[in-house]
């Protein structure tokens, strides 16, 4: 009888941590930052989690910021839509159409 208390015990923790976890996360902004190296530092940030989804990435060293349209839907390779080049703070933005790569023969 014991044994049957502690599994329910503990399973009624799991659950509640995770109905805790899915009750707080909706609604919030993903913010993370890879790995720094050679003073190459890349941020990134997941806004939303649907068809209207987009994954926008600042690379500080050419002070860029790349955007990716739709990055949770279809297919697993994302291609950069188009992303912003900034010179000074408080000039002008440019917004430019990204590249689209090459294909291999």
């Amino acid at each position: 009888m014991d044994k049957v208390l502690s599994w329910t015990r503990n399973l009624l923790a799991i659950v509640g941590l995770l109905a805790l976890g899915f009750w707080l996360g909706p609604g919030r902004t993903v913010k993370a930052s890879s790995y720094e190296s050679g003073g190459l530092g890349v941020q990134f940030q997941l806004a939303g989690v649907n068809e209207a989804s987009s994954l926008l990435v600042y690379q500080s060293e050419t002070k860029t910021v790349y955007v990716y349209q739709g990055a949770t839907l279809g297919n697993a390779a994302v291609q950069c839509t188009y992303k912003f080049q900034m010179t000074r703070p408080g000039e002008v933005i440019h917004r430019v159409p990204c590249p689209v790569p090459e294909l291999n023969p």
